[in-house]
């Protein structure tokens, strides 16, 4: 559940806990919200969890390209980005990393048109219903996300 920081960042859902002491690398991020014909979302496995496709976001890059980029990396899709559904912000502790972030999210809606090779070896793609999806994304402001555009 968006703490009550919403209220301090301009209705933006905050997700996670901003832990006082510590200090957070602010990263822009944008995540592909991508539904198949039976409505089951794409979900990307790795072995730090279950996130939307997507990522952080290139110096001078859009919401759009980031997904259409990430997407490619991560799935081998080749995506079109629809536009922006939703903007939140997680707080995280990347363990791989060894820093704290403060995640800028841009969720973006696209269709699916094409695939092609992944080109990161430890993301499994998973198609998930949106209970399943619910169930298994790491980060609570995806879960939150898959649960606005499915009710």
């Amino acid at each position: 559940m968006a703490s009550d920081e919403s209220n301090k960042t301009g209705g933006v859902p905050v997700f996670g806990t901003r832990l006082a002491g510590c200090a957070y690398m602010r990263r822009p991020s944008a995540y592909a919200l991508v539904r198949n014909a039976s409505g089951e979302w794409a979900v990307v496995r790795t072995p730090q969890g279950c996130f939307l496709p997507g990522g952080g976001k290139e110096a001078g890059e859009t919401a759009q390209k980031t997904v259409e980029r990430e997407a490619r990396e991560e799935c081998g899709f080749i995506l079109k980005p629809r536009g922006l559904v939703a903007c939140a912000i997680q707080f995280v502790y990347s363990t791989e990393e060894k820093k704290h972030f403060e995640k800028i999210c841009e969720f973006v809606e696209a269709d699916l048109e094409g695939t092609e090779a992944p080109l990161e070896p430890d993301h499994e793609l998973v198609w998930l219903s949106p209970g399943q999806a619910q169930a298994s994304l790491s980060h609570e402001s995806h879960r939150w996300v898959v649960s606005l555009l499915t009710r």
